[in-house]
């Protein structure tokens, strides 16, 4: 399984969950208003990316975010 950082970028987020409820392993976690990923549970299976209206879900490679 590859290692998979997820980035929200949150300027673009308009809170609307849509993530949370699609991620089919709860990796993604609400944190004081604002959105993290747990990087042991993410599989990088883009969902997250697709659902989100805005286009506020970036998914990096662990490469690209070093």
């Amino acid at each position: 399984m590859a290692t998979v950082a997820l980035t929200v970028t949150f300027a673009g987020c308009a809170g609307c969950g849509a993530c949370l409820l699609t991620c089919p392993t709860h990796a993604i976690r609400p944190s004081g208003g604002d959105l993290y990923a747990r990087p042991d549970l993410c599989t990088g299976c883009g969902e997250c990316v697709e659902i989100c209206p805005v286009d506020a879900v970036r998914l990096h490679d662990s490469e690209e975010v070093r």
